[in-house]
């Protein structure tokens, strides 16, 4: 893999995210940040696709990526995670696998179809899977992290 099919998807990630938060009409935060999230996580999925041949893995260590980079974005631009996190999913959408599969059924080859779908159908199951976990995992972590600062509160009036 040369230097220039590894570079180029994080800018086309990037291009993409940034268009999508144009859309959405992200304030500037969102606009500064989104494109880093989206070049991350679609980046991240090319490299692992290519290193482990399992797109169903790289999918889900990309949205992982994605929605953990999305809730520290939150954190520090002191808005919500989703104006980083839908803008910043748009390039690990499986729509070209989807295409594929409506086009198989039309031209009446439902094998094809339903593999095309199944593998589809996985990508986007990891992609769920990986925000849903990274989400838990942020929300578990700052509950953590507000208990231990009542507990300090606490400590210090006593």
């Amino acid at each position: 893999m040369n230097v220039v099919t590894f570079v180029l998807p994080f800018v086309w990630g990037a291009a993409a995210s940034f268009c999508y938060a144009l859309i959405f009409n992200a304030d500037f935060k969102g606009l500064l940040w989104t494109p880093f999230v989206g070049a991350c996580g679609w980046g991240l999925y090319m490299l692992l696709s290519t290193l482990t041949g399992s797109a169903a893995t790289a999918y889900f260590a990309a949205s992982f990526c994605v929605a953990a980079f999305s809730e520290l974005c939150a954190v520090l631009s002191r808005t919500p995670a989703t104006v980083f996190l839908i803008p910043g999913l748009i390039p690990l959408v499986p729509g070209g696998g989807m295409f594929q599969t409506m086009r198989a059924f039309v031209q009446g080859d439902p094998d094809t179809a339903a593999h095309i779908g199944f593998t589809t159908l996985s990508a986007a199951g990891a992609i769920v899977l990986g925000i849903a976990i990274s989400s838990s995992c942020a929300h578990i972590v700052f509950v953590l992290i507000k208990n231990a600062k009542i507990r300090k509160a606490k400590r210090n009036s006593t």
